[in-house]
């Protein structure tokens, strides 16, 4: 019988429970369950699964007819082109819709119902106009089709529904749902982090195994067996009950580095190291690192990643760059779309409120944010 609650085993443990779950077979099993609705002959089905086996992650066929005609020799399917545009005619008509297009601009044609009263404007707008959309051309745009810039808005919007990635549609359904492994809330005049039991599942050991292996009424060699299974079981729950405890401790002592950030938000974020901590509670830092990786806590101003408080200071202010950044993000959301803010009037404001950033910064921050300049920001009456 081996050794019970060894740090071997604990990180064998831990590293097996904060394994992310694989995705890939439930999109797999996903697209099957669509497949399964229709009513195909085994010779059919064969080519859809041939089609979807040879999308790319974006849900369109990559590779040439002829390619898919030499896979289809190769797996024995009878049939040649004609069975092929057959079968990427059924996989059209699966839930995502687009799935098979040959690019974006099919996906999101395949997307427009043939009877829908807007299809032929739509798809003026996708085949001829979407690089003066995308540079916020509306007016030019609504003059070239002779409707008014409200009308053109109304249009863009519904290309704004449909997804030019059909696979990244599915995906977005299928990720997980965040569920916060901390939570931290004021109590009278402090702030009291707690462990929200999510962070580690509830288990115990069956009180009836254990007598079942304390049974002298039981043959021996099952008795030898369920007490080695027992053992281990208590492995684990000790590695789940120190997993527990670390993180307990970890959250704590961040929040008392970032009371001001509980206290008044985005933009009081202080600098704080992994190994600064780590030395503070006498652990490793890579304890600290597996510890806090994919575990969100629960604030006053919002559900955040535990890695988001472990920072290095921006600027003469010591600020937290992602926190500064924040700031940022919260400015442009606030502007007058009919009148966006340039950067130069975004660091005045940043200025004003006691950040001194160069306008390259707020550029950089922007980019990153995936906010597009003043010019295409720009909504009309």
């Amino acid at each position: 019988m081996g050794p019970r609650g060894t740090r071997a085993d604990s990180d064998r443990y831990s590293a097996f429970l904060e394994s992310p779950p694989d995705r890939g077979e439930s999109l797999a099993h996903r697209l099957e369950e669509s497949l399964a609705v229709l009513d195909l002959s085994d010779t059919e089905l064969a080519w859809v699964r041939l089609l979807l086996d040879s999308l790319d992650e974006n849900g369109w066929l990559a590779r040439s007819d002829e390619q898919l005609l030499e896979e289809a020799r190769e797996r024995g399917l009878a049939g040649e082109l004609s069975a092929l545009e057959r079968a990427r005619a059924r996989l059209r008509t699966l839930e995502p819709r687009g799935l098979g297009a040959r690019g974006p601009l099919e996906a999101l044609l395949c997307q427009l119902a043939d009877d829908d009263p807007d299809r032929p404007q739509l798809e003026i707008l996708l085949r001829e106009h979407l690089e003066a959309l995308a540079r916020n051309k509306l007016p030019q745009v609504a003059r070239a089709l002779g409707i008014e810039v409200t009308e053109l808005e109304r249009l863009v919007g519904r290309l704004k529904g449909l997804e030019a990635r059909p696979l990244a549609e599915l995906s977005g359904e299928l990720a997980p749902a965040i569920v916060p492994d901390l939570r931290v809330e004021r109590v009278g005049t402090r702030f009291e982090v707690t462990l929200t039991g999510e962070c580690t599942p509830v288990v115990t050991i069956d009180p009836a195994v254990e007598s079942l292996a304390k049974d002298r009424t039981r043959p021996a060699e099952l008795r030898r067996y369920l007490r080695d299974k027992l053992e281990r079981a208590r492995s684990v729950l000790e590695a789940l009950e120190m997993r527990r405890e670390t993180l307990g401790r970890i959250g704590a002592r961040v929040f008392e580095h970032q009371h001001a950030f509980l206290e008044r938000g985005f933009g009081y974020l202080v600098p704080l190291r992994m190994k600064d901590l780590a030395d503070e509670l006498g652990i490793h830092v890579s304890t600290v690192s597996r510890a806090v990786a994919e575990k969100w806590v629960e604030t006053p101003w919002g559900s955040l990643p535990l890695r988001h408080f472990f920072q290095a200071a921006s600027g003469g202010e010591e600020r937290a760059r992602d926190d500064v950044r924040e700031l940022v993000r919260g400015i442009f959301s606030a502007e007058d779309p009919a009148a966006p803010l340039s950067d130069d009037e975004v660091v005045a404001r940043l200025r004003a409120q006691g950040f001194e950033l160069a306008r390259r910064t707020v550029a950089k921050y922007r980019q990153e944010l995936e906010i597009p300049s003043s010019y295409r920001r720009r909504r009309y009456a």
